[in-house]
């Protein structure tokens, strides 16, 4: 498998370009002047949000000297995708854990979705990760070829900031339907709680 390291990064961002309805999202990562963009689901940014948030929180209960050096200040737009992101690969599964020896955040990107069995290799490899979680869309098929793996370092300053981003820009999205919970479209919604007829806020 084609493996990309970013040990550690000089940014790392979340977020989305477009408009409403026709928006793309990207994870992005940025070293010594490379730039990797990765593109992803909406529902993988706001997972990932939630997750980093949880991640940190659990890593202050276990590693309660994590965040005992100076936190590195961070630029006023850190977690900010930069420039129109072209992607290398869409990930279709996301792991996240920590190295409390490193006190780094460990971000995995997979093309394909992540095998759940003969990983014996990977648990050697991520004895560290023991705070960590995996998630997408399992459910995507794969091709037979081997897939990109992303796997990127940053602090936990720089997590935060990703993940506000992140969130931010999934709240940016369409509002909802009042009655049906789905995405409204400026144009009008087909809403199923209306027997298909469309709605439209003119408001």
């Amino acid at each position: 498998m084609p493996e990309i390291e970013f040990d550690p990064v000089d940014s790392i961002a979340a977020g989305a370009v477009g408009e409403p309805g026709q928006r793309a999202f990207y994870i992005q990562a940025e070293k010594d002047g490379r730039i990797l963009s990765v593109l992803v689901e909406k529902q993988q940014v706001a997972m990932l949000a939630d997750r980093v948030r949880l991640l940190l929180d659990q890593v202050e209960t276990q590693f309660p000297d994590a965040g005992a050096e100076t936190p590195a200040v961070l630029d006023a737009d850190a977690g900010e995708l930069r420039g129109d992101p072209v992607p290398l690969f869409r990930a279709v599964a996301i792991g996240i854990g920590f190295d409390p020896a490193r006190r780094l955040v460990v971000l995995e990107l997979h093309e394909r979705p992540v095998a759940d069995e003969d990983d014996d290799e990977d648990d050697e490899e991520e004895e560290d990760d023991d705070a960590g979680a995996e998630f997408g869309d399992a459910g995507l098929p794969g091709d037979e070829g081997e897939g990109y793996l992303a796997r990127l370092y940053f602090t936990a300053a720089q997590a935060r900031a990703m993940a506000t981003r992140g969130s931010a820009a999934v709240e940016r999205g369409r509002p909802p339907c009042p009655l049906c919970g789905g995405p409204l479209d400026p144009s009008g919604h087909i809403c199923p709680r209306l027997n298909g007829h469309a709605r439209h806020d003119d408001a």
